[in-house]
Parts: structure tokens; C-alpha cells; sequence
């Protein structure tokens, strides 16, 4: 009897299977939260994926994996996509990937679905019944679609029709006509940087403080910024030093010093941040041509490389940015900023009305999933005098002098002004 329970078992097993094969199910299109993109994913029928995009180490992704019971998943689907992909040929993507899983490019081929290009390769390595098909497109301003499928119970015909399915499913709309928002963000970018920065024509540092509060109007904490005359005979053109401070449960500073040449193209940022949870560092290294090397320290060095888009920017810059959609027609584009850690957030940013008390106001929303927004007030000299930041809660951050914060915060901002005259000594 029991020997006729495994047979049964056995055959239902593969009619399942069978059935599989023959017939992909799939989720409705899942949309990209910063692009005109969007895919299916297989749903049902022994398959279970996200239903959202996951946005981790400067990528969007969606996960799916085939189970036909608990345990190890027979198949799974990964599909990511890059905001500052390295150029590589698609014999090069696939060349890695074949010495991920020590296998071996059986076949390869090119599929196109409206204006994207599919390159893609059939990956085996039949000593332990692994199949992958991978495809990967480029896309406008350094972005990457990256679409693999592995199957671990041997044979690929499940795997390349799940693969075909998900390709076939693919949409993608480039701007035409009107600039799309991306495009623009990095026509304006590249506008700002050709004209080159010059913060500090006068030859005199700045420094600007904000103190911040939380939704029952109590300081919590401030943020301070200088930026630095670092004179004739210094390499950079341009730097900057910044300091925030929170108080509380969740307790954070983090240190932040900014060099760049004044149009952009090479620039430095060196962080330490310090929270209830620990302490880590960050060093960035951008070139001219555009690759940025991110080096992470937080008991062990970790280092990752990306190839910055057109749209990128520095987030001490982003003042420049409005100012820029200021003297132009531009009401709405897309940037990717820079944050002191490398975390590289696209961020559409769109003037909206100014209200009584401020003379021009923007909308930034950050386009990683996560649903957080700004508002940015200026005053008639285009200066930001308030912000506001909408995450899980609501905190203000209202333009001071250094004597309010220190009045506030002496211990905190007193580190902040020494910081800043060792910077200056040592240039």
C-alpha cells in the first residue's frame, strides 16, 4: 500500500509538472516605481513572487521561486533593474554568470519586445541538473534590465518557457516628443554642469544651520552645511562639510566632507555615521569618466563600482538643481541623487505652488518605494529658508543661525565648528 501511495503521488507529481510546462500564469504588470517599465512574474501553479519592486544596492528587483513542496525551490525567477549599471557586452554579462555556476553557454540568442533588445544565453551544467537563461537590455542613461531564471531539477524547457513569458510580458515606454522625465532631469544636469558651479564667487565660506523638529513642533535635532573657499592652489574647487544631528531613541550624527571639480566630473565624499546600532564610514571616488567607487567600512571593507548616469548628482547640489529648473521651463524632472553612504535614490522633483509664505516651493519625491517625499520652501533669494520631510512621520527643518542651534545643541554644534576649522587648516 505504501509502495502505491509513492506511485500515485509520483504520477500526480508529474502530471503537475506537466502542466507547468505547458501553460505559464502571470501576475498582472508590475510597474517600475521610477520608469515607464513593467513585467509579469509567474503566479500560481506551485510559483509564489513579489508582488512590488525591492529597491537594495542601487537596484530595483522582483523575486520569484517554484516550489511544488516545502523545501528547496525547484526554479526561481530574479529580475533586476540598474540605475548605474557598468558597460559590459552582453558576452561579458554572460561570461560572469557562467562563472557564478561554474557552467557552461550552450546557447545564445537576441529577442526584441518593442524597443527593447533581449540579448540572451542558456546556461547548463548538467552534472547537477542546473539550466539558467538570462537575458539582460540596456537602457537609456546607464540603466539595466537583468532577467534570469534557474532551474535545479534538470531540463530547461520549464526555464526558457517561464523566461520567454516574462520577456514577452515586458513594456517599456521611451520619452518621445516632450522630454520624459529622466531625459530631462539629465538635459539639466548636464546644463549645470557645462555652465560649472561657482557657490562661493565671492570668495567667502557659508555655512547655513537648520534645526529640526518633529510633528509636536520639538527640536530633535539639527543639520548644518559649510561650503569652503579652499583657495587658488587647491586641487578641488569646490568643498563642502556637513553635519547632522538627532537625539533620542534613534540617535544619529553623521560627518560628511564633499570635494568636486567645479563642472562635477570628479568628485570625493568621505562619511562617518554614528547610531544606536553601531558605526560605519563611507569613501566615494567619482572620475571624469563617470564611474563611481563606492568603499564601505563597518568592520569589514566592502567595495562596490557604478557607472553614474547622466542625471546624477551630489545631494549638496540639489539647491543648484532648483535653482536651475528656476531659470527654466522645466516643472517636473528626474535625478538620481548621491547621498553620503553612495545610496543612489532616483528623485522626481516638480515646482508646485509657492503658498503666502514662501516665494517658490518643490515637490521631491523619492522614487525607491519607500513612499518618502520632501517639500522645499525658498525665499526671494532663492534660499532654502524651510523643508519639509514626510517618512514615517513628519520633521521640519527650519533655517537658523548658529547661535539658536548651539543654544540648543551646545555640545553637538561646538563639534560641528571644530570639525569645520580643522578642514579649513588642513587645505
Amino acid at each position: 500500500m505504501a509502495l502505491l501511495g509513492l506511485f500515485v503521488l509520483a504520477l500526480l507529481t508529474a502530471r503537475l509538472v506537466v502542466g507547468l510546462k505547458s501553460a505559464i500564469s502571470l501576475s498582472e504588470a508590475i510597474v517600475l516605481p521610477c520608469e515607464e517599465l513593467s513585467v509579469s512574474m509567474p503566479s500560481g501553479n506551485g510559483w509564489y513572487s513579489q508582488e512590488q519592486w525591492e529597491f537594495m544596492n542601487n537596484a530595483f528587483a522582483l523575486r520569484g521561486v517554484f516550489a511544488l513542496h516545502s523545501g528547496r525551490p525547484a526554479a526561481q525567477v530574479t529580475c533586476r533593474y540598474l540605475l548605474a549599471a557598468e558597460p559590459a557586452s552582453p558576452r561579458s554579462r554572460f561570461e560572469q554568470i557562467t562563472r557564478e555556476v561554474d557552467g557552461t553557454v550552450v546557447k545564445t540568442g537576441q529577442t526584441k519586445v518593442g524597443t527593447l533588445t533581449i540579448d540572451w544565453a542558456r546556461i547548463e551544467k548538467p552534472d547537477i541538473l542546473l539550466g539558467v537563461f538570462f537575458g539582460t537590455a540596456r537602457l537609456p542613461n546607464n540603466r539595466q534590465l537583468d532577467i534570469e531564471v534557474r532551474q535545479v531539477s534538470g531540463g530547461t524547457e520549464l526555464v526558457q518557457r517561464t523566461f520567454q513569458s516574462i520577456v514577452a510580458s515586458l513594456s517599456f515606454k521611451e520619452s518621445s516628443g516632450h522630454l520624459g522625465g529622466l531625459e530631462a532631469g539629465a538635459e539639466l544636469v548636464t546644463a549645470l554642469k557645462s555652465q560649472g558651479l561657482d557657490p562661493l564667487a565671492n570668495n567667502q565660506d557659508r555655512q547655513t544651520f537648520y534645526l529640526i523638529k518633529d510633528s509636536a513642533e520639538q527640536p530633535i535635532g539639527f543639520a548644518a552645511d559649510a561650503l569652503i573657499n579652499p583657495g587658488r592652489e587647491a586641487k578641488s574647487n569646490i568643498q563642502t562639510a556637513s553635519f547632522l544631528y538627532i537625539k533620542g531613541r534613534n540617535t544619529l550624527e553623521q560627518r560628511a566632507v564633499f570635494q568636486c571639480s567645479r563642472n562635477l566630473d570628479e568628485f570625493v565624499y568621505k562619511s562617518q555615521t554614528y547610531c544606536s546600532t553601531g558605526a560605519s564610514s563611507a569613501e566615494i571616488v567619482a572620475d571624469n569618466t563617470g564611474l563611481m567607487t563606492v568603499r564601505e567600512f563597518d568592520g569589514r571593507t566592502e567595495e562596490k563600482s557604478y557607472r553614474l548616469g547622466r542625471a546624477a548628482v551630489p545631494d549638496v547640489f540639489l539647491d543648484q538643481v532648483l535653482w536651475k529648473m528656476l531659470n527654466s521651463n522645466q516643472k517636473e524632472i528626474i535625478v538620481d541623487v548621491v547621498d553620503p553612504n553612495g545610496r543612489i535614490t532616483p528623485t522626481s522633483v516638480s515646482r508646485t505652488e509657492a503658498g503666502k509664505d514662501a516665494a517658490y516651493a518643490f515637490e521631491l519625491r523619492f522614487l525607491d518605494g519607500r513612499n518618502f517625499s520632501e517639500r522645499v520652501f525658498l525665499d526671494e533669494q532663492r534660499q532654502i529658508y524651510r523643508l519639509l520631510l514626510h517618512q514615517e512621520d513628519t520633521y521640519s527643518f527650519e533655517r537658523t543661525s548658529a547661535e539658536s542651534v548651539a543654544g540648543e545643541f551646545p555640545e553637538h554644534a561646538q563639534r560641528f565648528l571644530r570639525s569645520l576649522e580643522k578642514l579649513k587648516s588642513d587645505l
